[in-house]
């Protein structure tokens, strides 16, 4: 096994964990956020803060989600043109986007994000609605999860190559 095809394999693995950790979150999303309804019309209770953390966890699973989907293939794109493709043109159509646009835009979004996920943190923001803490969390997941996009484009950019290079079980005929 060479260097690329074990990055890649580590950052799978990271992608794999963070998901499945993640995926356990939806029951915290249902109990905070639909939770709320019956609390407030039925009870007269319900928490705002119960709400604006229920809206970190639901925005913590989809934002995770985004690197999961793309390490299962799960995502969106034009599927009536790539499913017919050779796999070697696949490959080269995912290393293509992924040098070229994901990896890019990811490396952009955290450049720029860093900076305000940071005074955010130092300021430790509140939600500007409610005026609870925690809405610096929401900056910090934003950078966070795009690193591990990007993590995950380097990994679908690793495999490509592998399969260009005839390096990959893909690649064999």
């Amino acid at each position: 096994m060479n260097r690329l095809e074990r990055f890649a394999n580590r950052a799978d693995a990271i992608t794999d964990a963070v998901g499945r950790l993640t995926a356990w979150l939806v029951l915290a999303v249902i109990t905070l956020l639909f939770a709320q309804l019956p609390l407030r019309e039925v009870f007269g209770g319900g928490h705002i803060r119960a709400n604006d953390f229920g809206q970190i966890v639901h925005a913590t699973v989809f934002m995770c989600g985004l690197s999961y989907a793309l390490r299962w293939d799960r995502h969106v794109r034009m599927d009536i043109f790539y499913r017919r493709m050779r796999p070697r043109t696949q490959a080269l159509v995912n290393l293509a986007g992924s040098a070229l646009f994901l990896l890019p835009w990811c490396g952009l979004m955290v450049w720029f994000g860093w900076s305000y996920m940071v005074r955010s943190v130092v300021a430790l923001e509140l939600f500007p609605d409610t005026w609870t803490p925690g809405y610096f969390v929401f900056k910090v997941l934003l950078v966070a999860c795009i690193g591990l996009l990007g993590l995950q484009a380097a990994s679908l950019a690793a495999r490509s190559l592998l399969v260009l290079l005839g390096n990959h079980p893909a690649a064999r005929p």
